[in-house]
């Protein structure tokens, strides 16, 4: 954030909570309302705009039509009922809405998603889903993602490592 940004905040902030003050002797309403409100509207607004900024960054995946026949494709040897155990790995690790399953094609990297969710240099904290992903298919699959993870490693890539040693089959 920019100094001018943060100084055009807190000059808002100061001007609100004097009005807020003013509003408090006016009426005759408690001490303590004017600061509460203000971090409450500071919080909303803040809730607001990373949630609209994170579906905007998702809408590229969203907006997609059903995958299922690409991972057929990529995956021929594959029931659909093994692809979409594994795809609900992912999307419940991601938090993601069980009618989004079919949003996600095999060649979309996992990390891309991941910053669509949490853009590099915000200082939003994330909500541990690799990690839970990761634990998910070790438990599953017995395959550590740490061991087979790059950077840009896909969906496809760790689902074919997955299929390639016959875990899908026995893991059912």
């Amino acid at each position: 954030m920019s100094a001018i940004r943060v100084i055009l905040g807190v000059v808002l902030g100061a001007c609100a909570l004097l009005l807020g003050y003013a509003a408090v002797l006016y009426f005759g309403l408690p001490i303590w309302l004017p600061p509460v409100l203000l971090l409450a509207a500071a919080g909303l607004f803040a809730t607001i705009r990373a949630e609209t900024r994170r579906r905007a960054m998702l809408q590229p995946y969203w907006s997609r039509r059903c995958t299922g026949i690409r991972w057929r494709r990529r995956f021929p040897d594959s029931p659909k009922v093994e692809i979409r155990r594994f795809l609900e790995f992912f999307i419940d690790a991601f938090g993601f809405p069980t009618r989004r399953r079919s949003c996600f094609l095999p060649d979309d990297r996992i990390l891309d998603i991941y910053h669509a969710m949490y853009p590099p240099g915000d200082a939003l904290a994330d909500c541990m889903e690799l990690e839970t992903f990761a634990s998910d298919i070790r438990k599953h699959y017995h395959v550590d993602l740490a061991s087979v993870w790059r950077d840009d490693i896909t969906l496809g890539e760790l689902y074919a490592r997955i299929h390639k040693s016959g875990l899908t089959r026995r893991c059912s």
